[in-house]
C-alpha cells in the first residue's frame, strides 16, 4: 500500500509545475503558428501590402516573387525614401481568406483596403498569395493583384 507522502505535492511544486505547463503550451503554440503557411502569408501582407515595405517582405520570399520585389525596390527607391512604413500601415488594412491547397502549395485571397486622410471613398484590391514549402519554410512564391 502507498503512504499518503507519496502523493503530496507542496504549493511551491505546484507553482512550478504550472509555469512548466504554461510555459511549454506558450512555446508549442509559438511553433506551431510560426512555422505555418498562414502565419508566412500574413507576414508577408502585413510588410507588403500594409506598410508597403518590400524590403522587409523579401524575408517572406522565393522564385518570382523575390524577383518582383527585387525590381520594385530598384523601380520605386526614390518614391520609398519619401514615407515611412509607419506612415503608410496607419491607413491600410487587409483580410486573408481561407487556404486553397494546389497540390505542393496553397493560395490565400487578400482584400486590402486603403484609406485616404480625407473622407473619400476607401481603395479596395485583392490578391492571391500563392505559398510553396521550400527546403523545409513556407515562402511566397506569387502574387497576382486580381482587382
Amino acid at each position: 500500500m502507498l503512504e499518503r507522502s507519496a502523493f503530496f505535492v507542496s504549493a511551491s511544486q505546484k507553482a512550478f509545475l504550472r509555469a512548466l505547463a504554461l510555459a511549454l503550451a506558450i512555446s508549442a503554440l509559438g511553433c506551431h503558428t510560426s512555422g505555418t503557411s498562414e502565419y508566412v502569408a500574413d507576414q508577408f501582407a502585413d510588410a507588403y501590402f500594409r506598410r508597403f515595405d518590400q524590403e522587409a517582405a523579401l524575408a517572406y520570399t522565393a522564385l518570382g516573387a523575390t524577383e518582383m520585389l527585387d525590381r520594385e525596390i530598384k523601380d520605386t527607391k526614390a518614391i520609398r525614401e519619401s514615407y515611412s512604413p509607419a506612415e503608410a500601415a496607419a491607413s491600410v488594412t487587409f483580410t486573408r481568406g481561407s487556404a486553397t491547397p494546389r497540390d505542393a502549395r496553397v493560395d490565400y485571397h487578400y482584400v486590402i483596403t486603403a484609406r485616404a486622410d480625407d473622407e473619400s471613398e476607401p481603395v479596395i484590391r485583392e490578391a492571391d498569395v500563392e505559398l510553396a514549402k521550400i527546403a523545409g519554410g513556407w515562402k511566397v512564391v506569387t502574387v497576382h493583384f486580381v482587382k
